[in-house]
């Protein structure tokens, strides 16, 4: 093994390459630090996102409970509604009947010979 001397042109590029290294690794602190401000950043982006989520979640689930619901409100409308046709329909055959009557009883009246 050989021991060279170090002389001040070495040390001055050993200084220089160790000069280098501290930059470049001040560089990566720095770009960790401006990562981790970002991650920080994204996170809370994302934790917002999520109770957003949530909510509108919740609210889908209300309209969906408002639109069964109407559904069921509508549904019981038409047969309500198909209950009172037919009491209408009903109705009109009574009334037809009753006009039959009444109108064979004013011919009758008309015509006594009938």
């Amino acid at each position: 093994m050989t021991t060279e001397r170090w002389d001040d042109d070495r040390l001055d590029r050993l200084a220089n390459s160790v000069e280098g290294l501290t930059n470049r690794v001040d560089n990566i602190a720095n770009s960790l630090e401006s990562l981790t401000k970002r991650v920080d950043s994204i996170a809370i982006s994302t934790e917002n996102n999520n109770r957003l989520i949530e909510s509108n979640a919740r609210v889908i689930q209300a309209l969906a409970n408002v639109a069964a619901e109407a559904r069921e409100e509508r549904q019981q409308l038409f047969q309500i509604m198909t209950q009172q046709q037919e009491e209408i329909r009903g109705i009109q055959t009574e009334n037809r009947r009753t006009l039959d009557i009444l109108l064979n009883q004013q011919n009758q009246g008309d015509n006594p010979t009938a």
